[in-house]
């Protein structure tokens, strides 16, 4: 594929792993929630958040930065974070601590 790829990290083909796993971690009815339902509706503060991004970090074994954050909105926002840093090469982490935990010290 070329630079200009019209598959550049949307996120698409997280989508639903993304889904799952917010379902699972949450306790949350797969059938009550689409990828652009807030997770604000859902419950999900900035702390249940956190619980996310190392979910993913863990999940798909990679490092996100906790700067991220502010941009998991949703289920189609997560899967983006998470295609671009898999596009941008983020290298696959050793076992522990999530990246921005260690980098962090967050408890």
């Amino acid at each position: 594929m070329g630079q200009n790829s019209p598959m550049a990290a949307d996120g698409s083909e997280y989508v639903d792993e993304i889904k799952a796993l917010v379902c699972e971690t949450f306790d949350v009815d797969p059938e009550t929630i689409d990828e652009n339902t807030p997770f604000a509706e859902m419950g999900v503060d900035s702390r249940r958040r956190v619980r996310l991004l190392a979910t993913v970090e863990v999940e798909f074994g990679v490092d996100l930065d906790l700067d991220e954050l502010d941009r998991l909105v949703d289920i189609r926002s997560a899967a983006t974070v998470l295609a671009e840093a898999v596009e941008a090469g983020a290298k696959p982490r050793k076992r522990g601590l999530p990246g921005f935990l260690r980098r962090n010290r967050l408890s």
